[in-house]
C-alpha cells in the first residue's frame, strides 16, 4: 500500500507503524524547530539519535521531550557540539563521531540560518553560504566512512532555492550588493552538492 503525504502530514503520520529499532541517525540543528521534531520522531520510533547543535544548553532544554519519547519508544538520544559557521567545530565534531566509530543509517543535514544580515563565518565565508552549505559539506564528507551501505543523506532545504542561482564567482558578495534572501537562495541552491562520497 502506498501512502501519499502532503503539507499537513505529521511525523507521526509518516512513521505510523514503522519501527526504527537498530537504526542510527544524526540530525543537525536540534535546538529548535524541525531538528527537534525530527529527532523526537526518530527516537520515539526506536532509533538511536545523535543530535548536533551549536548551543548545547539551548539544545538540552529544547530536547526534553525527545528524551522522554525516546525512553518510551525504545530509542536513545545524545547531543554533540557542532557550530556549522566554524569549520574547526565541524572538524572536531566529525573527529569525535569518527573516533566513536558507530555507523549511521541516516544523516539529516537540517541546521541552517535564513536571511541574516551581512556577515561572515569564523572562516571568512558569507554567513548563509558558510553555514547552510559549507558547514554541512565538510561534516558529511568527513563522516562519509560512517555511513552504512544504503544509508540515506537528507539535505533539508526550502523553496528558497528559487530566490537565486548559485554564483560561485562571488559566493561572499564581494562584487555584488548583499541581499539576505538572495544569499539564502544561493545557499539553498547548493544543498544538493553536500555529499561527494
Amino acid at each position: 500500500m502506498t501512502q501519499i503525504f502532503g503539507a499537513s502530514s505529521t511525523t507521526e503520520d509518516v512513521l505510523s507503524g514503522v519501527s526504527l529499532k537498530g537504526k542510527r541517525a544524526l540530525v543537525t540543528g536540534v535546538s529548535a524547530g524541525l531538528g527537534v521534531e525530527t529527532a523526537r520522531a526518530l527516537a520515539a520510533h526506536g532509533a538511536q539519535v545523535v543530535g548536533a547543535a551549536r548551543n548545547l544548553t539551548k539544545a538540552e532544554h529544547a530536547t526534553t521531550q525527545v528524551r522522554a519519547d525516546a525512553e518510551r519508544g525504545g530509542g536513545s538520544f545524545e547531543l554533540v557540539a557542532l557550530d556549522l559557521a566554524d569549520l574547526s567545530s565541524v572538524r572536531t565534531c566529525a573527529d569525535q563521531l569518527n573516533a566513536a566509530g558507530l555507523p549511521f543509517d541516516l544523516v539529516i543535514a537540517n541546521a541552517g540560518v535564513m536571511a541574516t544580515p551581512f556577515g561572515h563565518t569564523k572562516d571568512g565565508f558569507e554567513t548563509q553560504f558558510g553555514t547552510n552549505h559549507l558547514g554541512h559539506f565538510v561534516l558529511v564528507n568527513r563522516i562519509a566512512g560512517l555511513m552504512r551501505t544504503g544509508a540515506r543523506l537528507v539535505n533539508v532545504s526550502s523553496a528558497g532555492h528559487r530566490f537565486a542561482d548559485v554564483d560561485l564567482k562571488d559566493p561572499n558578495f564581494e562584487h555584488t550588493p548583499y541581499d539576505p534572501f538572495i544569499a539564502y537562495g544561493r545557499s539553498n541552491s547548493l544543498s544538493g552538492w553536500a555529499f561527494c562520497g
